[in-house]
């Protein structure tokens, strides 16, 4: 069905996120479409046919591909819910082991420490309180990193049975961390890089005992989204949350700002027709002598070349791109 909608002048070969080749030939396609052939910033087919054929060319086969997936998605049905989440009763368990091991740890790195971190090796230019929270850092985040690949592996195992991980992995929406969260164990809430600080005297929350440093105490979350939080869990990711969306907040102003100015600074400045294709402005002085220091045109060009000469030396030869050869593939 694809195939119908593809110009049969397209010739690529590429690998997809699930890790198979994609070979498009005369209109013929052979593999998975997933983001990395019509996706925004690294779609392969999709570049192909608006660099081979035009723009009005890409749109429409991007209307027509949306009206082919939406159709399919009506007769086939495409649902997701709780259930997609689930995992064994063993893999909870294994990922609870892995958390009270980063606990335990945390705990151990805390002993060594000491109360005043006298005979604790600190990293050049750190102080020892400084080198115990980044190792505590290290630590947790390899923890959560065991835990959340015992449930990606865990889920990766339902195959195409599970619609939350086939989106993750084509690319549609969200990703495997999001399902780790959901699914195994959140992590270390963070804010600027490191463990919560701030809050009452010498503690984040009242909850817990004064001068306390393990894990629990400065924002470590081991409960999953699907299981539920804590309510201390909960307000210590309320917390970095709100790192979150202040800082899209103030980044949003900050770069309309920037991009007003960079439009403001470059306005008088134009592309000249000759023979290095130089940059100059309205009083005709150069201000680059070679439009991009390479004269290519970005919204042309094939990440950050002119062309693709794979491509051209397929169609010249008639040939399907580089084949593993079989000691390769045992290798």
């Amino acid at each position: 069905m694809i195939s119908v909608i593809i110009p049969k002048n397209i010739h690529l070969r590429f690998r997809s996120r699930s890790n198979d080749d994609v070979v498009v030939k005369n209109g013929k396609v052979t593999g998975t479409l997933d983001k990395r052939a019509i996706g925004a910033e690294d779609g392969r087919l999709l570049d192909a046919i608006v660099q081979t054929n035009g723009p009005t060319e890409g749109a429409k086969f991007l209307d027509e591909f949306t009206r082919l997936s939406i159709a399919a998605c009506t007769s086939l049905g495409f649902t997701t819910g709780i259930d997609d989440e689930d995992l064994s009763a063993e893999a909870l368990s294994e990922i609870e082991r892995h958390n009270a091991e980063a606990r335990a740890e945390v705990q151990a790195e805390l002993a060594k420490f000491g109360k005043d971190g006298r005979g604790y090796e600190a990293r050049p230019g750190r102080t020892p309180k400084e080198t115990l929270e980044e190792n505590i850092m290290v630590i947790l985040d390899l923890g959560k990193q065991a835990a959340g690949n015992v449930a990606k592996d865990e889920l990766n195992q339902s195959g195409n049975s599970n619609a939350a991980v086939g989106m993750a992995i084509s690319g549609a929406r969200g990703s495997m961390d999001n399902l780790t969260m959901m699914a195994g164990s959140i992590g270390q809430a963070k804010v600027r890089g490191a463990r919560l600080e701030r809050g009452y005297h010498q503690r984040v929350l009242p909850h817990f005992k004064r001068g306390g440093l393990g894990a629990p105490e400065k924002g470590f979350i081991s409960s999953s989204f699907k299981r539920g939080l804590e309510p201390t869990e909960f307000f210590m990711l309320s917390v970095s949350g709100r790192e979150s969306l202040v800082d899209t907040a103030v980044r949003t102003s900050k770069s309309g700002y920037m991009q007003r100015r960079l439009i403001n600074a470059m306005d008088d400045l134009k592309v000249y027709n000759d023979d290095n294709l130089s940059v100059r402005n309205t009083a005709n002085r150069i201000i680059q002598f070679q439009y991009g220091e390479d004269g290519i045109d970005p919204s042309r060009g094939v990440h950050g070349k002119p062309f693709n000469i794979d491509v051209v030396v397929d169609e010249a030869l008639g040939t399907d791109g580089p084949t593993k050869r079989k000691d390769e593939e045992l290798s």
